[in-house]
């Protein structure tokens, strides 16, 4: 019982809190590679437009994201990463690289390469 509730006091959980599902970590992914609008989110994860509607205000209310006009008196939107969106940089290269069979630490992860992609 006291191991929970260190793990509920971490570090870890609250970030699990904020991004913790799929598909808010490959939206910010993807946001960090350069997608800004709803609709290339869209195409570009092939998530449902309820479930991407969902994530992205999640994202915008932790502050990861910040959701403004394209342009002024623009009424199409955009989203862009926040500077704590931006810290989420480096850990989710070490996630991406991990996830292609690359090195974390100097350590190779090969046995991992063919599972990139695949659902299970």
């Amino acid at each position: 019982m006291n191991e929970v509730m260190r793990i509920e006091n971490s570090g870890m959980d609250s970030a699990v809190r904020q991004i913790g599902d799929s598909w808010s970590l490959l939206i910010v992914w993807s946001a960090l590679q350069g997608t800004t609008r709803f609709d290339n989110f869209q195409s570009r994860l092939g998530v449902a437009r309820n479930i991407l509607s969902s994530r992205l205000s999640k994202l915008v209310e932790e502050g990861i994201l910040v959701k403004r006009p394209v342009r002024i008196g623009a009424r199409r939107l955009e989203y862009r990463m926040t500077d704590k969106g931006e810290a989420l940089r480096p850990a989710l290269e070490l996630i991406d690289g991990w996830g292609n069979g690359g090195s974390v630490n100097g350590t190779r992860h090969g046995a991992f390469s063919g599972m990139a992609g695949r659902s299970y």
